[in-house]
């Protein structure tokens, strides 16, 4: 139990990485901002590793569907409170529906 606690802890983290380099892409392709871009930079190494520790954890299938989720909502995020876009009711509904494929991925 306390195994699979750590596992989901570590992938939260790998997570977290995945939408930061994410948002920061996304802040430097639209602002042109030249520190955004330096960051992606030096994070872009330590985002493809998290996608390889993550696949350490989970199969490929699981990892590759995580990974483009996990990007997909960030990218959300960033667009909505950083660069307050605004998201359609479809769009919406197309993240939930996003997050619900990657709960039954998850499911053993």
């Amino acid at each position: 139990m306390l195994q699979d606690e750590n596992r989901h802890r570590r992938v939260e983290c790998g997570a977290a990485v995945l939408i930061l380099c994410d948002g920061l892409s996304a802040h430097w392709g639209k602002t042109g901002n030249g520190r955004s871009l330096a960051y992606v930079m030096l994070l872009a190494p330590l985002s493809y590793s998290t996608f390889a520790f993550i696949n350490t954890r989970l199969n490929l299938a699981v990892t590759g569907a995580l990974v483009n989720t996990i990007v997909v909502v960030g990218a959300a995020l960033v667009g909505t409170f950083v660069f307050k876009e605004q998201l359609s009711s479809m769009q919406y509904l197309g993240i939930v529906l996003a997050v619900i494929s990657m709960t039954l991925l998850h499911l053993d």
